[in-house]
């Protein structure tokens, strides 16, 4: 009988089983070599005393997500009186062309907020929440999730486009590209695992990466234009610090207990790499 090596957290017999752990060392170096030199399990932290001198700042690309994107991660609140902004994009046209904040009404897109029709519970602080928002200019449609599910929606006008030459900012609102904050709009709290994709990725896609829970590593793609490496990669100021997630590098493996080592899943581990 053929024996198909497996991915498995118990001791391989002698012999035969030999292969299998070394198989198994293999892909275990392979994931913890990602862990450490990825953005896994590294959180960026705004203190709770909020200061305008906290905050992440990148200059995207975005002309790849001007017509579809998607933006999907996990936030925490130390502080949610009145507006807590904790993404912002700006452009010289538009100060809230995409704006996340503390509750649902107020995420806007290109200048528009989102409506709170079916979702008015506000956010608890020190709480993790997996945020997600789509959109494609062919259906208009604009979709925020919150845990998984849909949470708001509304239609954008036709042949809308996201500007580009933007200031992206993490931790304050703009008024303008790259200024302009208020204190009273500054985030205190916590970000992990931000994702810009160049697609917009259905409902179900969404929910599974919130089940799939807040230590879960990405799935590598070509679709994502700015990765959370970018994030941490960024320009700091002030106080913004790194800190842990509290996930096992361990967790990764989770998923690939008792699944057989094919080439194609050989193949994944070396795409994160």
């Amino acid at each position: 009988t053929k024996n198909k090596a497996v991915v498995s957290t118990q001791s391989g017999h002698y012999g035969r089983g030999l292969l299998k752990m070394k198989v198994l060392f293999c892909i275990v170096t392979l994931i913890v070599s990602t862990a450490q030199g990825s953005g896994f399990n590294r959180v960026l932290q705004f203190p709770r005393e909020v200061s305008l001198e906290n905050y992440v700042m990148l200059q995207p690309d975005f002309n790849d997500i001007q017509e579809e994107l998607t933006i999907c991660g996990w936030v925490q609140f130390y502080r949610t009186e009145g507006g807590r902004y904790w993404f912002s994009y700006a452009t010289g046209g538009g100060d809230n062309q995409i704006l996340f904040g503390n509750q649902v009404n107020q995420q806007h897109f290109l200048g528009n907020p989102m409506p709170t029709d079916y979702y008015t519970k506000p956010l608890t602080t020190f709480t993790w929440y997996h945020t997600c928002f789509s959109w494609n200019t062919g259906s208009q449609y604009e979709e925020l999730y919150l845990n998984g599910d849909k949470v708001s929606e509304r239609i954008s006008a036709a042949n809308s486009k996201l500007p580009t030459g933007g200031t992206l900012v993490l931790g304050q609102e703009q008024d303008t590209p790259g200024g302009g904050f208020a204190l009273n709009q500054a985030f205190g709290g916590e970000i992990y695992g931000l994702q810009v994709f160049k697609r917009k990725l259905s409902g179900a896609e969404v929910e599974d990466m919130y089940k799939a829970g807040i230590c879960n590593y990405p799935t590598p793609s070509e679709g994502v234009v700015i990765d959370w490496e970018d994030f941490l990669d960024a320009q700091r100021y002030g106080k913004v610090e790194e800190i842990s997630a509290g996930c096992s590098k361990w967790e990764i493996l989770r998923n690939f207990v008792g699944q057989e080592i094919t080439p194609e899943l050989i193949s994944y581990f070396e795409a994160l790499l």
